[in-house]
């Protein structure tokens, strides 16, 4: 391999190598020489990748390249699935899915395959969903899958790789996830290296990951400028986002004749409430796996940012001892994907201010106006060779990683899952009656390897 650091990826060692030098958290244990040797290696391979992050690069994908070697396009009797599929039988899975899923749910029907979700009539605690492996497994190629989300909040709907059977000896379990979507138009990438654990201080089991939320199409300035000013002691930020959200600046400020662009630095001629002698800033709470505190979301400075906690709903709370003046709220959010673009964008946010004795609304946005990957369908694409992993989006390049784990053949999964804890975001009885919907599924080799990738 071209890379002497043998990690699962550079957001692996970044992500470990926070926790551990920054002091934001307990460091972990390992319960191995080896696991020892990875977790040094990650601090060691964060301090190398620092100058060197990785970029979105938006770069179309060249399919005169490939050949076509397996697909499926659906366009079949609903029996006939069988043929090349294998469904889960409602056995227990973990923690993280809600409810059980069965072949019943995974529905052919007019050219698509439905992953489709239902709440129990009798128990209306009990849901159902799909999921789906290949017969056959696949190595270094293209993979692509045409689908759209279900239209609600809670659901993972996920196109991935995974060796049903043991990998070969010296191998190491490899878990690549192409994209877990989330509702509106969150995409996960993820690298999982099953093999290499450790033990953390609570005493639960431990891997590398290399999970990222690309939102790529929000919106990272919000510029809340109100018709009339409204006196108050309190303003809020509610989301139901899947994940953390990340709050670059939450200004709040008096009424003036202008005001500053949202995604620019502020312009001191405009008093910002939030940061005056005696402002009080509130959270929900911080995400322990990355340096931010809760100052940050309000501290004047676009360099930094508040990252909430990654599961359930999320706030922060501005309040004073006096009532002060509106004019307008701006939030910036994201992290930063390079070539001026953000993920980690709100999928939503309702805004808030405190007004005689109970909260009213100011605004509220939802990214699925933007971008609704339940509505629209879009092909999510990877490229996985020996040293690398690209992923894809309506066959342009946002996201590569090195390969340093997976190098064995593994099965194609299309999964629904409904998730506990909030990780999709609520589950409410919106889910109930939607679907993942997969137009095709295809698999693409090199016409003529020209070496490495």
């Amino acid at each position: 391999m071209a890379s002497s650091l043998r990690i699962i990826s550079k957001v692996a060692a970044t992500k470990l190598a926070l926790m551990l030098t920054a002091g934001w958290a307990t460091p972990v244990t390992p319960h191995t020489a080896e696991s020892r040797k990875n977790a040094d290696q990650a601090v060691t391979a964060y301090a190398a990748m620092r100058n060197n992050p990785m970029t979105y690069r938006d770069e179309p994908l060249d399919m005169s390249e490939w050949k076509l070697a397996w697909a499926d396009e659906f366009d079949y009797p609903d029996a006939q699935l069988d043929q090349s599929w294998i469904s889960r039988q409602g056995e227990f899975e973990s923690e993280w899915v809600k409810g059980r899923r069965w072949r019943k749910n995974a529905v052919v029907k007019n050219g698509v395959l439905e992953l489709q979700n239902h709440k129990s009539a009798s128990d209306p605690h009990v849901w159902s969903s799909a999921s789906i492996w290949t017969k056959r497994t696949f190595g270094y190629g293209y993979y692509e899958a045409r689908y759209k989300y279900a239209g609600a909040y809670g659901t993972n709907n996920s196109f991935w790789l995974w060796p049903k059977l043991k990998p070969p000896p010296g191998q190491k379990a490899c878990e690549i996830d192409i994209n877990e979507g989330h509702y509106p138009n969150v995409m996960n990438t993820n690298i999982h290296n099953w093999t290499d654990t450790w033990r953390a201080p609570d005493g639960r089991e431990q891997h590398l990951d290399s999970q990222l939320h690309h939102t790529l199409q929000g919106k990272r300035g919000h510029s809340v400028v109100l018709k009339a000013p409204v006196t108050t002691r309190k303003i809020r930020l509610r989301s139901d986002n899947p994940a953390s959200i990340h709050i670059e600046e939450f200004r709040v400020l008096a009424p003036s004749a202008r005001y500053p662009a949202a995604d620019a630095r502020h312009d001191e001629a405009v008093l910002n409430l939030a940061r005056m002698p005696g402002a009080r800033l509130t959270t929900v709470g911080t995400f322990y796996q990355l340096p931010s505190r809760e100052a940050f979301a309000a501290d004047g400075r676009l360099e930094t940012r508040w990252v909430s906690s990654k599961h359930g709903p999320k706030w922060l709370e501005i309040e004073w001892d006096e009532a002060q003046i509106v004019g307008a709220v701006q939030i910036m959010n994201g992290w930063p994907a390079g070539n001026g673009t953000y993920r980690n964008l709100m999928t939503d946010y309702t805004l808030e201010y405190w007004d005689d004795g109970k909260w009213a609304e100011l605004d509220r946005f939802d990214a699925a106006t933007i971008a609704d990957h339940a509505a629209e369908y879009h092909t999510y694409g990877f490229e996985w060779s020996e040293d690398y992993f690209k992923w894809y989006l309506d066959g342009k390049l946002y996201h590569t990683e090195r390969n340093d784990v997976c190098f064995s053949a593994m099965n194609i999964l299309l999964s629904m899952a409904i998730l506990n804890q909030e990780i999709a975001g609520p589950v409410t009885a919106k889910i109930d009656g939607t679907s993942m919907k997969v137009d095709y599924v295809r698999y693409y080799r090199r016409k003529s390897p020209t070496g490495r990738k």
